[in-house]
């Protein structure tokens, strides 16, 4: 809705739904499983009396500025910091405590 304020549109009846597809492959016990998402699907819906033109610049707009959409395409590094018993831990090194 930012977008739409910003073009100056006022869309009605707005649904989004996004569905995603993930699956789990390899082992908890084997130390080697792993939840890959394979597939993310947004669709949208709107009514609006606006020119075809700018309704398209809307939805473009809408999902060129979208913050999950922009970090699935193109991925920051993933940092973990863990901490157990108020003691930073290393899971790659559990016997060791975490590198600063």
């Amino acid at each position: 809705m930012q977008v739409a304020r910003a073009l100056h549109i006022e869309p009605k009846n707005v649904r989004i739904t996004v569905t995603a597809r993930y699956y789990r492959a390899g082992s908890v016990l084997a130390g080697n499983a792993k939840t890959v998402c394979d597939s993310i699907k947004t669709e949208l819906a709107l009514d609006s009396d606006e020119p075809p033109e700018r309704v398209a610049q809307l939805v473009k707009m809408a999902e060129a500025t979208c913050f999950t959409l922009g970090a699935l395409r193109n991925p920051a590094p993933v940092e973990l910091e863990a901490t157990v018993n108020g003691q930073p831990f290393n899971p790659e090194m559990p016997g060791c405590a975490a590198s600063a």
